[in-house]
Formats: structure tokens, sequence, C-alpha cells
């Protein structure tokens, strides 16, 4: 055999290998199981409107429609923003709302309120609370505030007020004294 001879038929030989090879891959899938991969997206949940109304050192004081768990800086920003007398040291922007919240952005030099208002019941929101409203609770001081939001905000927020049990610093007879004054929402 000559060499051209030769080159055709190792040509022909690779085009017939290559053939093959393609046809058992066809026969394969269409006979063989299917192993095709299916991705199921998950439907997006609603989430609940939040109505908060916003108060104090804003640019317009009123109700806002936001989504449950949008933040206090969120709120503001709808309100207008903060205006110049604005307190910002007393008003804690992370936290996030919830429907019925009422966000107080205090004045600088304004008298702090106290988290609760007894007579009317009032209960402060440990998911939302500043820093100086949980200093405000009984035996609740800077660190035992400071670790209520540091856990917070790692964690998620409190299911109930029970997980406060769950912070460093706060066992069963801190809560108790702190637990009339105090709720999750």
């Amino acid at each position: 055999m000559d060499r051209a001879n030769l080159f055709r038929a190792a040509t022909l030989a690779l085009l017939l290998a290559i053939f093959g090879t393609g046809l058992a891959f066809l026969v394969i899938r269409a006979t063989g199981p299917s192993d095709s991969l299916e991705i199921v997206l998950p439907e997006p949940t609603p989430r609940d409107e939040a109505v908060v109304y916003v108060t104090g050192a804003v640019g317009r004081e009123g109700l806002y429609s936001l989504t449950s768990g949008d933040r206090v800086a969120d709120a503001v920003a709808l309100a207008g923003g903060l205006t110049n007398e604005a307190d910002r040291a007393r008003v804690n922007l992370a936290a996030r709302v919830a429907d019925g919240d009422h966000v107080h952005v205090p004045s600088v030099g304004e008298a702090v309120v106290g988290p609760t208002s007894e007579a009317a019941g009032a209960l402060l929101d440990v998911n939302s609370a500043t820093l100086l409203e949980l200093q405000d609770l009984p035996g609740i001081g800077p660190i035992r505030a400071g670790a209520i939001v540091a856990f917070r905000e790692a964690s998620g927020g409190f299911q109930r007020v029970e997980d406060l049990l769950l912070v460093d610093g706060i066992g069963p007879t801190t809560l108790e004294r702190i637990r009339p004054h105090i709720s999750v929402r």
C-alpha cells in the first residue's frame, strides 16, 4: 500500500470511529435512564406589611408603610430623614420594624422617656429597642443592653421573651425583673 492509500484508510477509520461514538452516545442517551437535573426555585414568600408611626426629629412625622423586617432607617428615610436636631445616638437605625411600631427620634436634649408607661400598659419590644431604651429596664446597664442588641443582631431577633436567657449576663432573676416591661414582636 502506498502512502496516499494508507492516509485515506486512516482518515476513513477515524471518521467511522467518530461517527460510531456519536451514534452510540445518541442510542445510550435515548434508551438509558434520565439523569437530568431539575432546578426548582422556591416561590417568593409574601412579606407582611408593617405600618409604622414615625415621630420626633424627622422631616415629616406620620404613618408609613414598610415591609415587616425593614429597618428603622427605612422608616426614617420615608419620613424625610433625620433633622439637624436629631439625637442620632439615641435611635437604633439598624433595628427591624414590625407592624404597629412607633419610632420616635428624640431631639438633642430631649428628656428620656422610660421604655414603658405602666398606666398605658406600653411594653418595650426587645427586638427594636435602642441601647438607651434597654438601659432604662431594671437591672439592665450599658453592658447587658449591648449584649442584648448584639445577640438579636447575630440571631435575627428574639422569638419569645424567654430567649433573653440566651444572652450573656441575663439569668432567670433578671428576666423576671424585666418581664413586666418587655415584649417580643
